[in-house]
């Protein structure tokens, strides 16, 4: 089986390690994977490409893949794009400017069907234009969220399948990180619409005298959106880390618990599930998918976000330490049982094979 993905990106952002991942783990299974990504400028010190690079697969650069419409371009891309399909079976695109040119490529080839992942995890708007793409350009649609998956195939009569996601859970192993006090971790980009005034006044309500919150993050509006309400909220409590590196997975196994308010670009929330696999209770706002990773009162606390609901949950879980520690641990478990890499590319071949026939 022969597959190319289309990733219309070069940079390394929230669905890109997934995606990577993903190819790498159906090569291991035998899949002859072709990962197609955009060119990085040269000013970009760590790209998709070089990601990849490092890690064993060798990216292609023949196609623009532009998110701009740009008639030339486009064109040229969907010739080379239905050369290619010619001599494969499955294209695999992952935005919708990378599923235009792609789909209308792999239609002209007349060969490969063409898969599509909606890394948003929320149901896709109706309008003619994704009529078009997913009743025309599309033959098989993933989703890790079921909630979307069954919106999306009522909309639009697609044959669809819900796939977990996924990590490399060897990273994680639980371990006892000595510390004082309770410590409440969020790991987010610093973005307007994070709801971090929501987060830093839910922290401020919590009446948790050795409560300490690691914010964990950066962004272009970091001062805007966080750092500057925090220190006029009078927060001492709150520490803004930064993006850590290689000190990401000390940090994170030094949390008591983990507050996480709005999905990103990866709709996916890995940042849930790096803590559930870490043994980390968490604090899940009713948005998105988090409710579909953070089962109510069995690995976490799911609230509608307001002030005085987030400094409630962060007290509840203060309070009793036994019971925070017996929502990580379920986390966890759920962790291992469900967002393993493997499980994951074994779902995904299955899928391209069904869709084979």
């Amino acid at each position: 089986m022969r597959v190319l993905h289309l990733f219309g990106d070069y940079k390394w952002t929230g669905p890109s390690e997934p995606t990577l991942d993903l190819c790498l783990e159906l090569r291991a299974l035998g899949v002859d994977v072709t990962f197609a990504c955009q060119t990085a400028p040269p000013d970009v010190p760590s790209s998709l490409a070089s990601r990849a690079r490092e890690r064993g697969l060798i990216p292609v650069h023949d196609f623009r893949l532009e998110r701009s419409i740009s008639i030339i371009k486009n064109l040229d891309d969907i010739k080379k794009i239905a050369d290619a399909c010619a001599a494969h079976d499955i294209l695999h695109v992952h935005f919708s400017h990378d599923h235009v040119v792609g789909g209308l490529g792999a239609r002209r080839s007349g060969r490969a069907k063409i898969v599509r992942t909606n890394h948003k995890a929320v149901p896709t708007p109706r309008n003619l234009a994704t009529k078009y793409l997913y009743r025309k350009l599309t033959d098989g649609y993933l989703t890790c969220s079921q909630a979307a998956l069954d919106a999306d195939v009522a909309k639009f009569g697609l044959r669809g399948w819900h796939i977990d996601p996924a990590m490399k859970l060897d990273r994680f192993t639980p371990r006892e990180a000595p510390h004082e006090g309770f410590i409440l971790g969020v790991v987010a980009r610093m973005q307007r619409h994070r709801r971090f005034d929501v987060l830093l006044k839910g922290v401020q309500l919590a009446q948790v005298p050795d409560l300490r919150v690691l914010i964990v993050g950066r962004g272009t509006h970091m001062d805007e959106v966080a750092v500057r309400p925090a220190k006029e909220l009078g927060l001492t409590n709150v520490t803004f880390t930064g993006y850590l590196g290689d000190k990401y997975m000390d940090t994170l196994a030094s949390f008591d618990a983990l507050l996480f308010l709005v999905p990103g670009s990866d709709g996916s929330c890995r940042a849930i599930r790096e803590a559930m696999a870490m043994g980390h209770a968490v604090i899940g706002a009713r948005r998105g998918m988090i409710p579909e990773i953070v089962d109510d009162g069995k690995t976490g606390i799911v609230i509608d976000d307001t002030p005085e609901n987030i400094a409630r949950a962060i007290e509840q879980l203060a309070a009793d330490r036994d019971r925070c520690r017996a929502l990580g641990r379920a986390g966890r478990e759920k962790a291992l049982r469900l967002y393993d890499i493997r499980r994951q590319a074994l779902a995904v071949k299955q899928a391209y094979e069904q869709l084979l026939g």
